[in-house]
């Protein structure tokens, strides 16, 4: 498979297309660089074989669009570049892309958002349960619920730099009901359910109703 590059502003769809991707690999070959990573940590990985001698996935979030000293063109492994907005088209990177790699553009569209969802599991609401109905109305699975649960406990934790004001407000007031400890034994118990799941030992419904019932449970 070539190196792929996926941008637009539609980030509900890449981010699924990027579980998609995750699915076809084995979880320990999956390794995820966060936006603002060190480049050097990069090249360590690519440089460490995978055990078992299995391709990697390797996932750049939101990486600098300037990639001049990045050896593109001498990785081995899966690569897959992720941008939550548009890269311009006369970046070097975009050029590079349409010569040796594959790039997948996700134009806005209509798509039914994940942030009522996410909202309504920091605010312990049922109405969670009616939200991820709708996004599994769209195609959305469990394992995109896990994914973004994540990103929503990661928030908690650490504002986002980048965040509007109207967003980091509203993480600063969703934190009043999250105390370091419930966001770490959140985390544990989200891993714990994507492990049974992908060990057949949990039906996605059932794994669903746990995910959300963890948040709406009001545990202080």
């Amino acid at each position: 498979m070539k190196p792929l590059l996926l941008h637009g502003p539609a980030k509900i769809s890449s981010r699924k297309k990027l579980i998609e991707l995750k699915q076809k690999f084995d979880t320990n070959n999956v390794v995820v660089f966060e936006e603002g990573f060190d480049l050097q940590a990069v090249l360590g990985t690519m440089a460490t074989p995978s055990l078992l001698s299995q391709k990697q996935l390797i996932i750049l979030e939101n990486p600098s669009e300037d990639l001049s000293n990045f050896p593109l063109s001498t990785f081995h492994d899966q690569l897959v570049l992720w941008f939550d907005h548009s890269v311009n088209e006369k970046r070097p990177i975009i050029e590079w892309f349409k010569k040796n790699g594959q790039i997948l553009f996700f134009p806005e569209n209509k798509e039914v958002s994940v942030f009522p969802f996410l909202d309504s599991l920091a605010a312990g609401d049922k109405k969670a349960y009616l939200m991820a109905q709708k996004l599994k109305d769209e195609g959305f699975d469990i394992f995109y619920f896990i994914i973004m649960t994540f990103y929503l406990l990661r928030n908690l934790v650490v504002t986002p730099k980048n965040a509007p004001q109207f967003v980091a407000g509203k993480l600063q007031r969703q934190r009043q009901k999250f105390p370091l400890e419930r966001i770490k034994r959140l985390y544990h118990d989200v891993l714990w359910l994507d492990f049974k799941i992908k060990s057949g030992l949990l039906e996605k419904e059932q794994a669903e109703f746990l995910l959300i019932n963890k948040f709406i449970q009001n545990e202080p």
